[in-house]
């Protein structure tokens, strides 16, 4: 691909600087990625699809047939690679069933990652469509298949996190609008007043939205990893409930699908998430989406009735969840007998690229846990 102009003009995105001066195969070296796929003669083309200045882009890059993902940061995108790997020795990065996208390259200098391109419609398009229970399974499977990923990667994410960007977002809030600055004050004392007691953890996504969750026809498939961590599993389920009831919010046709993918997404998780922990996170969430107000260019034209909206759902659900007592779901089963070894693998992987000797023992304790699965 010949240099290009059509790039954002970003000097805190050194892939985004290389690739404008060079073109993206020349400045992400992508030649012997290329030909491992075997598209080394086929024509590139490129798009880009997602850009926050200073922060990240991008980019759709089609080599003849096949697309890409090409994803320049400001921030050294290790942890995210290391992710990946661990995900992909954990059988999560094939071509069939549950699965993220696969790691074709990165660079670590030009802090920039190449994955593989998941085909399928998102859980919100789902909802759009009218397959709102679709969209709640595929959520619910996701759900199911991270509790008992063994991968311990990231840092903490859960409610006491919540809470203190909470404040945050209460700031914000007031800042927009003081009426919405008093009702996010009263939510955010409501939510210190329920917090829930969380004694486990799992890789979670961090920002679960109905967006980044596909429908790839066999299983869910789930993008945009950059903000993963370590928490309660409700954490991710209560924000995809939060952007599906928003969906239904903004669109009043689509309320009853919203309903059937928040249906869906409880049946399937019962025996995984306990339902007060899961109101209370819904209710952060919604707390967390309202604040997007202060962003005054990203505001739709109702934009007060619809944060006061979401903050009156949210105080409804975190009442819901003082009211209600916390059933512990039973305990998913574990990576076992070789989970342990497993684990301070992963962990020695958080800080830095694995070698192949590596990815190669991890796959072989994954290979004894399931021979050992009854």
């Amino acid at each position: 691909m010949n240099p290009t102009t059509d790039l954002p003009d970003d000097a805190a995105l050194p892939g985004i600087v290389a690739m404008r001066a060079l073109g993206v195969t020349r400045a992400l070296g992508l030649a012997r990625a290329l030909l491992a796929l075997g598209l080394e003669d086929a024509p590139v083309a490129m798009h880009l699809v997602g850009y926050s200045p200073g922060e990240r882009a991008t980019l759709e890059v089609r080599v003849g047939q096949r697309r890409l993902a090409v994803k320049a940061y400001a921030a050294d995108p290790t942890p995210e690679v290391v992710l990946y790997r661990a995900l992909a020795a954990a059988g999560l990065s094939g071509d069939s069933g549950v699965r993220v996208p696969p790691l074709l390259a990165w660079d670590r200098d030009l802090r920039v990652i190449v994955i593989g391109w998941l085909e399928g419609p998102t859980a919100h398009e789902l909802v759009k469509q009218g397959r709102g229970q679709r969209a709640g399974e595929l959520a619910a499977q996701w759900l199911r298949c991270a509790a008992s990923l063994p991968v311990r990667l990231g840092l903490p994410l859960g409610a006491a996190r919540m809470l203190s960007r909470a404040r945050e977002w209460v700031a914000w809030l007031r800042e927009a609008d003081p009426t919405l600055g008093d009702a996010a004050t009263r939510l955010a004392a409501t939510l210190a007043q329920a917090q829930p007691r969380e004694d486990r953890s799992q890789l979670v996504h961090g920002t679960f939205y109905a967006r980044h969750v596909l429908d790839l026809g066999d299983g869910a498939g789930l993008i945009d990893w950059e903000r993963f961590g370590q928490g309660p599993l409700e954490l991710d389920a209560g924000m995809f409930l939060a952007t599906v009831w928003r969906l239904g919010l903004d669109h009043e046709a689509l309320a009853g699908e919203a309903t059937r993918a928040l249906t869906a997404l409880v049946e399937g998780t019962r025996d995984v998430l306990d339902e007060r922990a899961l109101a209370w996170h819904r209710a952060a969430a919604l707390l967390r989406l309202a604040s997007k107000v202060h962003a005054v260019k990203r505001r739709k034209p109702d934009w007060l009735a619809r944060a006061h909206a979401q903050l009156a759902e949210a105080a409804r659900l975190v009442e819901d969840a003082l009211a209600s007592e916390a059933v512990v779901p039973a305990k998913p089963p574990a990576f076992k007998p070789r989970g342990a070894a497993l684990e301070l693998v992963l962990q020695a992987l958080s800080t830095r690229p694995a070698t192949p000797e590596e990815l190669d023992q991890i796959r072989k304790l994954l290979d004894a846990t399931d021979d050992r699965a009854p």
